[in-house]
């Protein structure tokens, strides 16, 4: 918010004035999506005619009228955008001004967009875009709302279509953003600097990533992250999130921040009950785990189930490159040959070929919390990463010894533990752990930055929450990155501690057990005990010389 007299940062706050004080429907965040998506998509068209038109003699109603031009611009603009819109008077502005007083606007506004725009099929778009567009037509019923209601929504949708796409000053994408995070909207969202420590962690190891997922997305931050610090390094992104408006959020605030849909695969789905999508591997998974989650018995079988059925699918897809010489990318990106393998996978029955690998011992797995964490490593590719924010309650809970034991003795598979810091978001603590497959290192690095750390304000500031504007500083990312790179030992900062001391301490993986973050002078317990008692014989003999002197002097009480 560099310039606060610019056009986007005064709608903005007469939007957020909005979101206070009003009545406004419970439909109101789709709304929002749907206003800040037909917005977005118009004036970036409208944008392009304008360019295309620039040298010749027409009008961009002239240029509607024009069959043969049509036909080439539509084109054009569906291969560099993946939308247009079909018609002149479809264009937003046009709409809203024209139209926002009159009687009925609401109910016709929310059916223009998706019937006169058309989305590519090459970038799957569409599918993604039904999905909003059927949600606000099987969700909202105007005509349920009152004359205020209704007033209200008409007037925050005027607002959203005065906005600047073109902005630098305050973009576009950031008053979405803020506007996601207010009354208006309700998106949930991870922290900022818990997403800033996932994305630095797995970047420090990987400078391109083929594959990242996000099974928990939220507002889609820790991909979005990824995206801008490694640009065109990052070819598949893939996220789920159970939530309808979390996903249906992610998929316009992707579009918006121009992610090329071709390569983004999201799905409406419990990670819980399946970690997989599309059979793929990841590269990179980072996550934000939500701190109630419970396991919902997903058990051994269940994990084992979906390992064999990803098994065949590689194998599958091996036999279709070598034997028929099938583009490996066409197992992304074609939708229908994706179908067929999932088809056919479901047919071969995996049943007998299940893996099992919890017996003896390990048997209690099978109604662990948290076991979900199996699938989730099991998906990664063989030198993948995984980091992920989750209850601190994982490391010291008793109930959760034999999986820590598993994750650690027997597949050495936990890296590193990150205690973060609590006050930023005055949540529970939480605290981050990197996952490797195939590790050839024997310890575990332990970082305590709960307490040395420092903040500064965040690029996208939220007006109002203090707290959220704030994330963690680069001297103190780097001391992190410093640490976990170079598996530093740095005085009550970090630890590196081998997994027999682990084993000593009974599979305790509690940061504060390893990194002694104490300030102040150690007192010993033997001399306070001493100094104790010296002061109640001290206080003995003080007793009796005043009793003494009572007794002298014959006074009583």
């Amino acid at each position: 918010m560099k310039d606060k007299k610019s056009t986007n940062y005064t709608i903005l706050k007469q939007l957020m004035s909005k979101s206070r004080g009003v009545k406004l429907p419970d439909e109101m965040d789709y709304i929002v999506l749907y206003t800040f998506l037909y917005k977005y998509c118009s004036d970036n068209i409208k944008d392009f005619l304008l360019l295309e038109l620039k040298d010749k003699e027409l009008t961009i109603d002239e240029s509607y009228r024009n069959p043969a031009y049509q036909e080439r611009v539509s084109f054009d603009a569906l291969k560099l955008y993946g939308f247009y819109i079909k018609r002149s008077e479809a264009f937003i502005d046009e709409v809203v001004n024209n139209n926002y007083l009159k009687p009925g606007f609401l109910p016709d506004f929310l059916k223009i967009f998706p019937e006169y725009s058309i989305f590519s099929s090459e970038y799957h778009n569409l599918k993604y875009f039904d999905d909003l567009f059927k949600t606000i037509d099987n969700e909202i019923d105007t005509y349920e709302y009152d004359e205020e209601v209704t007033k209200n929504v008409c007037e925050i949708i005027y607002l959203i279509s005065q906005l600047d796409v073109f902005e630098l000053d305050l973009e576009f994408s950031d008053v979405f953003d803020i506007i996601s995070a207010s009354r208006l909207a309700h998106v949930s969202s991870n922290p900022e600097f818990i997403t800033q420590i996932l994305s630095k962690l797995v970047l420090s190891e990987k400078q391109t990533i083929e594959s990242a997922y996000d099974p928990f997305m939220k507002d889609g931050s820790s991909i979005m992250k990824l995206r801008k610090e490694i640009e065109y390094g990052l070819s598949y992104c893939y996220g789920k999130d159970i939530s309808r408006l979390n996903y249906l959020y992610t998929i316009v605030r992707f579009f918006i921040n121009n992610f090329s849909f071709k390569n983004v695969f999201l799905k409406q789905e419990d990670a819980l009950d399946s970690v997989d999508i599309n059979g793929a591997s990841f590269d990179v998974i980072l996550s934000r785990i939500p701190i109630a989650i419970k396991n919902y018995y997903s058990s051994n079988i269940n994990q084992s189930r979906e390992m064999s059925k990803r098994s065949k699918r590689s194998e599958l897809e091996n036999l279709l490159l070598n034997n028929f010489g099938i583009d490996g990318d066409s197992f992304k990106l074609d939708s229908e040959l994706n179908s067929a393998l999932e088809n056919l996978v479901n047919k071969i029955d995996v049943e007998n070929e299940l893996n099992i690998d919890f017996e003896g011992q390990y048997e209690i797995l099978r109604d662990s919390e948290f076991l979900f964490l199996l699938n989730l490593i099991d998906s990664l590719k063989d030198d993948g990463i995984m980091a992920i924010s989750i209850s601190e309650n994982f490391l010291f809970k008793n109930s959760l010894e034999i999986l820590r034991k598993y994750l650690t003795l027997k597949k050495n598979y936990i890296d590193t533990i990150i205690r973060i810091p609590n006050e930023i978001n005055r949540s529970r603590p939480e605290v981050v752990i990197v996952f490797r497959k195939n590790r050839v290192n024997k310890d575990i690095l332990f970082i305590d930055m709960s307490s040395d750390y420092e903040t500064k304000r965040s690029d996208i500031v939220y007006p109002g929450l203090f707290r959220k504007n704030l994330i963690l500083d680069d001297t103190t990312i780097e001391k992190m990155e410093n640490a976990f790179v170079r598996r530093l030992s740095l005085p009550k900062f970090s630890n590196l501690i081998s997994i027999d001391e682990i084993k000593n301490n009974n599979f305790n993986l509690s940061v504060s057990r390893y990194v002694d973050t104490f300030e102040g002078e150690f007192i010993s317990l033997d001399e306070l005990v001493m100094e104790k008692q010296d002061i109640d014989s001290n206080i003995r003999d003080l007793n009796l010389k005043i009793e003494k002197m009572m007794d002298e002097l014959d006074i009583r009480f």
